[in-house]
């Protein structure tokens, strides 16, 4: 199933076609924004449920993903701030790290979102109110099928695809899961 228009952004899904019911919804998954292609689509029986919930998340977000740190800075110089934030070993306080991770942590995207991500996490913000920005610097081992080519990457999408496709995701997402709860699906 490929949800949206993979030059703007589109979700690619599908669940293991040998589940039997009940059952949760297992399957494969990737994302295309553009050129770029996040996720490991080749990953079988991957957890679909916390991808779920994160792009339900996105899909009722009507604000802009943004914060005043941003402001002035470069995407790479972002994505450190977001990152070290949340994931930086330096010397804050408890307190500080918990103000950090609850301030910045709307922008981290794609980490623990299920195996099909594992190597992929990014973070997105919004430019400006009708576009999507997905900033990833790979940390995949060099030799690792799911490093991309390129040291960092910026990816750019419209808001209102992300947000129609991320809701699509969600739908096709609650059919399959009512799909896999009966007996005899």
């Amino acid at each position: 199933m490929l949800i949206g228009d993979p030059n703007d952004f589109a979700i690619e899904a599908i669940v293991e076609p040998d589940l039997t019911t009940p059952s949760a919804v297992w399957g494969r998954m990737c994302i295309h924004i553009g050129a770029v292609t996040l996720g490991d689509f080749s990953d079988p029986y991957c957890a679909l449920y916390p991808a779920y919930e994160q792009f339900d998340w996105h899909s009722k977000l009507r604000v802009r993903l943004w914060d005043e740190a941003f402001d002035g800075k470069s995407p790479a110089e972002i994505h450190d701030i977001v990152r070290n934030a949340i994931y930086g070993d330096d010397d804050r306080t408890i307190e500080q790290i918990q103000n950090d991770s609850f301030r910045f942590g709307k922008f981290d995207f794609l980490t623990n979102w299920g195996e099909q991500f594992d190597g992929f996490a990014s973070v997105i913000v919004s430019p400006d109110p009708a576009t999507m920005m997905f900033l990833h610097k790979p940390y995949a081992d060099l030799a690792s099928r799911r490093r991309l080519p390129h040291n960092f990457v910026v990816a750019q999408c419209s808001s209102l695809a992300f947000r129609s496709v991320s809701s699509g995701f969600v739908e096709w997402f609650d059919c399959e899961a009512q799909r896999l709860l009966h007996t005899g699906a």
